[in-house]
C-alpha cells in the first residue's frame, strides 16, 4: 500500500488501506508487552527470592 497522505481533509480510506494502517501502527505491540511482561515476572521472582533470603537470614539471627 502506498502512504496516503494523511493530513489531505479529503483523503477516505477504504477499508482495506484501514485494515492497513491499523496493522501498521500496531505492528510490534504485542511482542513489546510480550518482553514487557517477561521481564515484570523475571523482576518479580529475583525480588521474591531476595525477600525470602532476607526472611531466611533474619529467622536464623532471631530463633523464636
Amino acid at each position: 500500500m502506498r502512504h496516503p497522505n494523511l493530513a489531505d481533509p479529503d483523503f477516505e480510506p477504504t477499508d482495506e488501506q484501514l485494515q492497513e494502517l491499523a496493522h501498521r501502527a500496531f505492528a510490534g505491540v504485542a511482542e513489546a508487552n510480550a518482553r514487557a511482561l517477561k521481564q515484570l515476572h523475571e523482576r518479580i521472582a529475583a525480588e521474591a527470592a531476595e525477600a525470602l533470603r532476607k526472611w531466611r537470614e533474619q529467622r536464623s539471627c532471631n530463633p523464636s
